[in-house]
């Protein structure tokens, strides 16, 4: 069963990452449950863009993944003080930024959200799944059930 029930919250953590040598960014993000449990792992290397744009690029993918499952109320949580501001400026402010107005939009069709600034000290995890993408193709890649190599990463 995919959808939610009443205040059955879904954790959306993401992030963005750049690889120095090369410039190059991916993102990567984590659905987790209202226990923490796993629901499901993504990442993609995107090229070369700002590690802002990464950051909003894996929230924008997150939370069409949550629509995709019929997902209802999500906890959007970043280490970027700079991309959850961005967002949700943009319901009072227009943004010119097409990535935010998209989240604009899929916010607005899932329903209830709130955001969640996480110290990067403590949000490592979306960090390392994001910097596993420097090494794949740019497809988005879902992961179901972790991977052995991701276990030590949590």
């Amino acid at each position: 069963m995919f959808a939610n029930e009443e205040g059955y919250w879904i954790y959306l953590n993401s992030d963005g990452a750049m690889k120095l040598d090369s410039e190059m960014t991916a993102f990567g993000g984590v659905l987790r449950d209202r226990h923490g449990g796993w629901i499901l792992g993504f990442n993609k290397s995107l090229g070369h863009y700002l590690v802002f744009n990464a950051k909003v690029w894996g929230v924008l993918d997150g939370l069409m993944i949550i629509q995709s499952r019929n997902y209802d109320v999500v906890v959007i949580r970043s280490d970027s003080q700079e991309a959850l501001k961005a967002i949700d400026d943009s319901f009072s402010k227009n943004s010119s930024s097409v990535l935010v107005k998209r989240i604009q939009q899929l916010l607005m069709n899932i329903g209830r959200w709130k955001f969640e600034h996480i110290p990067r000290e403590e949000y490592v995890e979306a960090d390392r799944i994001a910097k596993l993408a420097f090494d794949k193709n740019e497809r988005l890649r879902l992961v179901e059930d972790i991977p052995l190599d991701w276990i030590k990463l949590m």
